[in-house]
C-alpha cells in the first residue's frame, strides 16, 4: 500500500491507496537505462560534413542531448541539440572538413541524467585532398596548438602531427616543425612524398601515442604504426619505388608500454633519411624500411635506393612470436643504403633484422652499439644482426655487441660474381655472462671476408653452412674464451658442415688467434655425394686447444696446414680424422712470445718482441707485412 496525504483547508486527511495504483505514478522516478552511442564509431575518419548521428534507445528516457565538439572538455560546442525524443540525428549545418570531433548523447527523465556508456567518441570528418600551397613552405606543430584549417603558422600552430599531414601537400618540398613537448598521437602520421619532419631534438619533441590502430594486425603490415611513409605497389614485386627525398629527424617515439605496434614504417619509397631519431617500447618493431612483400625465393626487380639510417636509438621495440622473433630496425631490398650509429638495447627481440625476404646490395652498417638477451628459447639467444640474401659489395663494420650475427642466402641465389657479398670486419663480440652455447658469426652466403674482430666466449666462433660453402675468408681475427665450451658442434672457433649434396671448395682460414676452446677448427664432411676441398689453414695461433686442434669428420680434400703455432704442451696432432691430399708443412708448437698484458682485443696477443716466436715465421697469403716474412696470429710486430 502507499499512504499519501493531502491537506483540505485546515484538516488533514489520509488517504490509503492500494499498490498497484503507484505503478504509472512511479514512472517518473524510475532512472533511465544504460544505451550506447552507435554512429559515427569511435576513431571513424571520412564523416560526412553533415553526418547522422545515431544510439541505442533508452527505458525510461523523456528526451535526449546531443552535443558535438571540437575539443574533448565539450567546452566548444559546435552542436547542441536538447529535446530530442527520437534515436537518430541529422546535423543540420555543415562540420568543417578534416577536422576531429568528439560527440556525446546524454538521456533525461525527471530523475535527473544518463550520458551514453561510450560517451565521448570522436570522428574525423571527410578530407579533402590539400591544396598547393607554394607560398607556404614551413609548418609548425606544437602540443599547444590547435588542429584547424588556416592554422600551422609558428604563432598559431597545428596540434598534432597527423592532423598537420592532412594539410601538407606532397612533392612541394615542405617541412614540419615539431616544437618542443609531449604530442599525444591517436592517429596515424601518412606522409605524403617530398614532406620532411623535423623536430626539435630527440628528447625535446616527444611523440606518445596508445596506438594508432590493431597492434596485433598482420606483423608484416604498416597497420598501426605511427609515422607511416608508404607508396602504392599493390603486393607486386615490379613496381618500381616512389621518389621519397624527405628526412624525419630530431624527435622521439614512445610506445607507450608497447601499446603502438612500430614507430616508422617506409615502403617502397626512395631517398629518404632518418637521422636522430629515438624509438622505444613499440609492440612489433621500432622502424621498417622496405618495398613490401614480394615473390619468395627470387631476386626483386626493384630495390630502395638512397636510404640513410643514423645517429638512432631503439629501445624495447623487437617482439617474440611462435613463429619467428622480429627486430628493432627491420630493412629489405636495400641497395647502397647506410646505417650507422645506431644504438639498440633490447630484453626479448633482435637488434637489426631483415623483413620479407631480406635482399641487399651494397650496404653498409656500421659503427653501431647492440645488446640483447643471451637467452631467448628459439635460437639459444637474440640476434644482433640478421641479414638474409645479401648480394655484392655488403659490409658490416666497427661493432660492439654481446649475441651473434647471421648472414644467409637461399640456395643458389647470388653466385660468385668475383665481388664479395659480404664483408664483417671491426666486429668486437663479448658475451656478458661467459655462458652462450651460441656461434659468433653464422656464414649461409658464399663470398664472405671476416677479418680484424674480436669474440669472446662463444659456444662456436664461426659457424658456415651450406648455401655458405664457396670463396670464404676468415682472417686476421682473436677467438678468446675464458673456459672451455664442449657443445654439440665440439666447442669449435670455426665450426664448417656440409650436410647437404653442395660441393664446398676456396675456404681460407689465415692469421688468426684461437684461444680456449675444445677444438680448434671443425669441418664436418657428411654428404657421400659432394666435397670438401681447398681449405687453406695457414698462420693461425692454436692455444689451449684440449680435443682436436683440427678435426675432421668424413673426406675432406686438398687441405693444406702451414705455417701455424701451437702452444707448449699441446701434444694433439695437427689434423685428427679422414683427409686426402694432406699439405701439413712449418708448422711450429712453442711460446708465441705473445704480450699478455692490457685488453685482448687491443695488446694481449701482440709480439711482446722482435725475437718472439711468431715473428717472420708465417707464409705469405696475400695480405700486406712488414719484415722477411708475415707475422703467426692476429697482429704484425
Amino acid at each position: 500500500m502507499l499512504l499519501r496525504y493531502y491537506i483540505t483547508g485546515f484538516c488533514l486527511i489520509w488517504i490509503i491507496l492500494p499498490n498497484n495504483s503507484c505503478k504509472k505514478e512511479n514512472n517518473d522516478f524510475l532512472s533511465v537505462t544504460e544505451f550506447n552511442q552507435v554512429i559515427p564509431q569511435n576513431g571513424e575518419k571520412g564523416i560526412s560534413l553533415n553526418p547522422t548521428f545515431s544510439w541505442e534507445s533508452a527505458n525510461n528516457v523523456e528526451n535526449y542531448t546531443l552535443a558535438v565538439s571540437k575539443d574533448s572538455t565539450f567546452t566548444d560546442l559546435v552542436i547542441e541539440e536538447r529535446g530530442l525524443t527520437g534515436n537518430q540525428y541529422v546535423a543540420s549545418k555543415d562540420l568543417e572538413n578534416n577536422t576531429k570531433y568528439y560527440w556525446r548523447v546524454t538521456a533525461v527523465n525527471k530523475n535527473g541524467i544518463l550520458d551514453a556508456k561510450n560517451a565521448d567518441l570522436y570522428f574525423r570528418t571527410l578530407s579533402v585532398p590539400a591544396s598547393p600551397s607554394p607560398n607556404i613552405s614551413k609548418y609548425f606543430v606544437s602540443p599547444l596548438g590547435y588542429d584547424n584549417p588556416g592554422w600551422g603558422t609558428f604563432d598559431r600552430p597545428f596540434k598534432t602531427l597527423a592532423y598537420t599531414l592532412t594539410i601538407v601537400p606532397g612533392s612541394e618540398n615542405d617541412t614540419v616543425f615539431l616544437l618542443p613537448g609531449t604530442f599525444y598521437e591517436s592517429e596515424p602520421s601518412i606522409v605524403p612524398v617530398g614532406v620532411t619532419i623535423l623536430g626539435s631534438g630527440k628528447d625535446v619533441s616527444i611523440l606518445s601515442s596508445k596506438g594508432v590502430g590493431n597492434a596485433e594486425s598482420s606483423k608484416n603490415s604498416f597497420v598501426g604504426t605511427l609515422i607511416q611513409l608508404v607508396s602504392p605497389h599493390d603486393g607486386s614485386p615490379v613496381i618500381a619505388p616512389s621518389q621519397g627525398n624527405q628526412a624525419l629527424s630530431g624527435f622521439s617515439i614512445d610506445g607507450n608500454q608497447k601499446a603502438l605496434k612500430a614507430g616508422i614504417w617506409v615502403e617502397n619509397r626512395n631517398n629518404v633519411t632518418l637521422t636522430n631519431v629515438s624509438i622505444r617500447n613499440c609492440y612489433l618493431r621500432g622502424a621498417v624500411f622496405a618495398p613490401g612483400m614480394k615473390e619468395w625465393y627470387n631476386e626483386p626487380a626493384y630495390y630502395m635506393n638512397g636510404i640513410v639510417i643514423k645517429d638512432c636509438e631503439f629501445t624495447n621495440c623487437g617482439k617474440d612470436q611462435s613463429d619467428e622473433t622480429l627486430g628493432n630496425l627491420c630493412i629489405a631490398q636495400l641497395d647502397g643504403a647506410e646505417i650507422f650509429n645506431i644504438k639498440i638495447t633490447d630484453n626479448e627481440g633482435y637488434g637489426i633484422k631483415f623483413i620479407y625476404d631480406g635482399f641487399f646490395r651494397n650496404t653498409k652498417i656500421h659503427d653501431c652499439e647492440i645488446n640483447l638477451n643471451e637467452t631467448d628459447a628459439k635460437w639459444g639467444e637474440d640476434i644482433a644482426i640478421e641479414l638474409w640474401n645479401c648480394g655484392p659489395g655488403n659490409e658490416v663494420y666497427n661493432i660492439n655487441c654481446n649475441t651473434w650475427i647471421s648472414i644467409v642466402n637461399h640456395p643458389e641465389v647470388f653466385p660468385e660474381t668475383g665481388i664479395l657479398n659480404m664483408k664483417l670486419h671491426d666486429i668486437k663480440m663479448i658475451d656478458k655472462d661467459g655462458q652462450s652455447n651460441k656461434e659468433a658469426v653464422e656464414i649461409g652466403t658464399p663470398g664472405v671476408e671476416i677479418y680484424n674482430s674480436y669474440f669472446e666466449n662463444k659456444g662456436i666462433g664461426i659457424a658456415i653452412w651450406n648455401m655458405g660453402r664457396k670463396d670464404i675468408t676468415i682472417r686476421n681475427n682473436i677467438f678468446s674464451n675464458s673456459f672451455i665450451h664442449n657443445n654439440w658442434a665440439a666447442g669449435s672457433a670455426i665450426f664448417i658442415a656440409n650436410s647437404h649434396d653442395w660441393n664446398f671448395a676456396d675456404i681460407n682460414i689465415y692469421n688468426n688467434v684461437f684461444d680456449t676452446f675444445y677444438t680448434g677448427i671443425y669441418m664436418k664432411q657428411e654428404s657421400n655425394t659432394s666435397y670438401m676441398e681447398n681449405i687453406l689453414v695457414r698462420n693461425n695461433v692454436f692455444l689451449g686447444i684440449t680435443n682436436a686442434n683440427i678435426k675432421l669428420l668424413g673426406t675432406v680434400n686438398k687441405i693444406s696446414v702451414q705455417n701455424n703455432l701451437k702452444d707448449n704442451g699441446n701434444s694433439l696432432a695437427w689434423i685428427a680424422g679422414a683427409s686426402v691430399s694432406i699439405t701439413e708443412n712449418d708448422n711450429l708448437i712453442g711460446n708465441p712470445g705473445f704480450a699478455m698484458t692490457g685488453n685482448k682485443w687491443e695488446n694481449w696477443y701482440k709480439a711482446s718482441s722482435s725475437i718472439s716466436l711468431v715473428i717472420d715465421k708465417g707464409m705469405d697469403v696475400g695480405i700486406l707485412y712488414k719484415g722477411a716474412a708475415p707475422d703467426i696470429g692476429r697482429w704484425e710486430f
